[in-house]
C-alpha cells in the first residue's frame, strides 16, 4: 500500500509539474491585431497585405506563402519590390493566419486566388509561391497558363518532393488533440508547452543552417499555433503528397517562364528537387543561394530580384 500511495504521489507531483510549466513556459502570446486588407471570395474570407509600386508600372507581383505560414512571410520582399515600381499583393492563403481558418483543398484555394486577381483588377502577375505556395503557383500557371505572366519559385515543394512517415503521423496527432473531446484537456495540461516546443522546433529545421529569426518565431507562436491554423496545417499535409504527385505529371506543360530559386542547405526540401524542378519546366532558370528554408526573410533580395528580372523578361509568352 506504501508503494502504491508513494508512486501516486509522484504521478501526481509530475503532472502538477506539467501543468505549471504548461501555463508559465508554454503560454502563448495572444494573436495580434491583423492589418491589410479583408474580404469574403466566394464562401471564403481572406486577408491579403498589399503595397502601391513606387511611381511605376511594373507588372503586378502576387505572393504566396508555405505550410504553415503568413502573407507577413514576405515582408522583407514586398518593400523591395515596391520600390523598384511593383504593386505586390501577399495573401493569408486560406485555412492561415487572418483569413478563414480550418483546410480548405487545394482546388479551393485556386478558385480564391482567382476570384482575388479579379476584385483587384490584378492582370499577368508575376506569382511568387514559398515551398507549398510554389505548388500553388504551379497549379495556378497549370490551370491558367493565360493569368499568369512568370512564377518565381522560393524552395517550392514539386519535382519528387513528398512528406514522410513522420510528418504524416504528426498531422494525425494535431487532428486528434483538437478533437472536441480532447483539445481542451489537452490545453489544460500540456498542450501549450507543446505547441511552443513544437513552434521553437519547427523554426528552428525551417532556417538551419540561419540563425532563427525571432519575429518569424514570435509570429509562429501568436498566429500559426492557433487551432484553425493547426487544422490548415494537418488537412493540407495529409493531401499535399496526392496534390504534389498530381502537380508533378503537369510540369512539362507548363510552360509559364519561371526562376526557380534554391537553397543549397534547405532540410525541408532538398536541393536536388529545386534542380529537378528547374529540368522540368520547359523555360525555367535555377538559382541558388546558401542557407536554409526560410529564403524569403535570409535572402529577400533575391527573391525581389528574381521577380523584377522575370517581370523585364516576361512581356511577352
Amino acid at each position: 500500500m506504501r508503494k502504491r500511495t508513494l508512486l501516486l504521489a509522484v504521478v501526481l507531483g509530475l503532472l502538477a509539474a506539467v501543468v505549471v510549466v504548461n501555463w508559465t513556459w508554454g503560454n502563448l502570446p495572444d494573436e495580434p491585431a491583423p492589418r491589410g486588407e479583408r474580404a469574403t471570395l466566394g464562401d471564403v474570407e481572406v486577408r491579403w497585405v498589399e503595397r502601391a509600386g513606387a511611381g511605376g508600372e511594373r507588372p503586378p507581383v502576387v505572393l504566396l506563402h508555405g505550410l504553415p505560414g503568413t502573407a507577413d512571410d514576405f515582408a522583407r520582399v514586398t518593400p523591395l519590390l515596391s520600390a523598384a515600381g511593383h504593386r505586390t499583393i501577399a495573401l493569408d492563403r486560406p485555412g492561415y493566419g487572418f483569413s478563414e481558418g480550418g483546410y480548405h483543398p487545394l482546388e479551393e484555394q485556386l478558385d480564391v486566388l482567382d476570384r482575388l486577381l479579379d476584385q483587384l483588377a490584378v492582370e499577368r502577375p508575376i506569382v511568387v509561391g514559398h515551398s507549398y505556395g510554389g505548388t500553388l503557383a504551379l497549379a495556378y500557371a497549370a490551370r491558367h497558363p493565360e493569368r499568369v505572366r512568370g512564377l518565381v519559385l522560393v524552395d517550392a515543394a514539386a519535382a519528387g518532393q513528398r512528406l514522410g512517415t513522420m510528418r504524416l503521423a504528426e498531422a494525425r496527432m494535431t487532428q486528434f488533440l483538437s478533437l472536441p473531446v480532447v483539445q481542451p484537456a489537452a490545453r489544460a495540461v500540456f498542450g501549450q508547452a507543446l505547441l511552443r516546443a513544437s513552434a521553437a522546433s519547427g523554426a528552428e529545421e525551417a532556417f538551419s543552417p540561419d540563425p532563427v529569426d525571432p519575429e518569424y518565431e514570435r509570429r509562429m507562436l501568436a498566429v500559426t499555433m492557433q487551432q484553425s491554423d493547426l487544422d490548415a496545417l494537418a488537412g493540407e499535409r495529409l493531401a499535399a503528397n496526392d496534390e504534389m504527385e498530381r502537380l508533378d505529371e503537369q510540369l512539362g506543360a507548363i510552360a509559364v517562364p519561371a526562376v526557380v530559386i534554391q537553397a543549397r542547405g534547405d532540410e525541408l526540401v532538398a536541393p536536388a528537387i529545386g534542380r529537378r524542378l528547374a529540368r522540368e519546366l520547359p523555360r525555367a532558370r535555377l538559382v541558388e543561394v546558401p542557407g536554409g528554408h526560410m529564403v524569403p526573410l535570409v535572402h529577400p533580395v533575391v527573391v525581389a530580384e528574381a521577380a523584377s528580372t522575370c517581370a523585364a523578361a516576361c512581356g511577352t509568352h
